[in-house]
């Protein structure tokens, strides 16, 4: 799954191997900002470590806890056998889905996308049906979102299965999505984009599902860990010494959850209602994160690492090294933990999004390379405090 920040590639580098020997000598690896997952699902399935996860975002948690809350493999085949399997025969017969506008040999025009987003609107407001509601004819087909739908009413009801259900059918979203690597806003049908509109509809969400499944079912956790959904900074009051605690915080001034919304409306049983080209919710539904405000960044980084401090964690911490969009930079966090914390400062090469913008060349989802600050942080010893000793002259006057 494309998501903005995702630490996949770094982890093939010095970025695992440092990863990997401080989770060794932790009592417990703790992702705080853990987004789709990499940084963890990397620890669980290579060190003997509890792995908890923490992220502002319901679908984080499910990407997440698919994997780092289990510890053998699932039955993949029964799973599509009872799931996937079963809705792929009732699409066949609905009658809604019947009346959908097909796009199968049809040359697509933006007087087609606007028909479906019309059709799209007819669900039956009783069952539900969301994500054909809100995001048919937009993000997703018509079909696609119907059969989104479908999936979503039939999720396994046990926990265990119910996540790794859920997590296949966010990754089969994403996948299918006529977005640019993220849904902040869908493609508009311009003639330039309808092409893309095109191939991202020709996607079958229940093949998708099954790739998805069979990938997950397939990975788990050597021990149990843990996923959920809190702000990072409150979230430090359940740390301890022994924790190595990795910290990859927003680099951007848009809030993360702004361009997850789709992904987070399915993970959570559909918004009130949506608006906009992006089809998003009400701006006060959406997960906000002081490291997105420009204002607040740097405030918010030193009240984390002082809270770290306080509980005399380990910290791994990676961020653009030069001055990101949020005002912060790995230099200045740097400069920051130094008032406390002993600090190895190291640089490696990266390649950051930039947000599904243009690229030199004129083509979609740009990325920028750049170096990656590495810091790791050891809390300093404490200065021992002599004010209850009284000095000599004070000693001999009390005597």
């Amino acid at each position: 799954m494309k998501y903005m920040g995702s630490k996949s590639a770094l982890l093939k580098g010095d970025l695992g191997e440092v990863v990997l020997a401080e989770a060794g000598e932790a009592n417990r690896f703790v992702d705080l900002f853990a987004g789709s997952g990499s940084v963890s699902h990397f620890v669980s399935e290579r060190v003997s470590v509890p792995v908890l996860s923490v992220d502002l975002q319901e679908y984080a948690r499910v990407l997440t806890g698919a994997i780092t809350e289990r510890t053998e493999v699932l039955d993949a085949g029964n799973l599509k056998s009872v799931w996937t399997d079963a809705v792929a025969a009732e699409i066949e017969t609905d009658e809604f889905a019947q009346d959908l506008p097909s796009l199968l040999a049809r040359p697509l025009s933006k007087t087609w996308v606007e028909k479906a987003r019309r059709a799209s609107r007819k669900t039956d407001k009783e069952k539900n049906r969301f994500i054909t509601d809100h995001y048919g004819g937009h993000y997703f087909s018509p079909r696609q979102a119907y059969t989104l739908d479908l999936l979503y009413e039939r999720l396994p009801e046990a926990s265990e299965l119910r996540t790794v259900a859920l997590a296949a059918m966010i990754h089969a979203a994403s996948a299918c999505a006529a977005a640019p690597g993220h849904t902040a806003q869908p493609f508009q049908p311009t003639e330039r984009l309808l092409p893309h509109i095109r191939d991202a509809w020709s996607r079958d969400v229940i093949e998708e599902c099954k790739k998805y499944l069979d990938e997950i079912a397939s990975r788990h956790a050597l021990v149990a860990g843990r996923a959920v959904v809190a702000d990072a900074e409150q979230f430090t009051s359940q740390l301890m010494s022994g924790d190595v605690v990795f910290c990859d915080p927003p680099y951007s001034a848009a809030q993360y959850s702004r361009f997850y919304h789709v992904l987070e409306g399915i993970a959570t049983g559909g918004w009130p209602s949506v608006t906009g080209a992006g089809r998003s919710p009400e701006r006060v539904l959406r997960a906000s994160s002081d490291f997105s405000l420009l204002s607040k960044a740097a405030v918010a980084m030193e009240l984390l690492l002082d809270k770290l401090f306080e509980q005399r964690c380990r910290v791994i911490i990676t961020f653009p090294a030069g001055e990101a969009s949020n005002g912060l930079s790995g230099n200045q966090i740097a400069a920051i933990a130094n008032k406390k914390w002993a600090v190895e400062h190291l640089l490696i090469d990266s390649t950051h999004s930039t947000l599904g913008g243009s690229s030199a060349d004129g083509g979609r989802g740009g990325r920028r390379v750049l170096k990656e600050s590495l810091l790791l942080l050891s809390p300093k010893k404490r200065a021992k405090s002599t004010s209850h000793v009284p000095s000599q002259s004070l000693a001999l006057q009390l005597g």
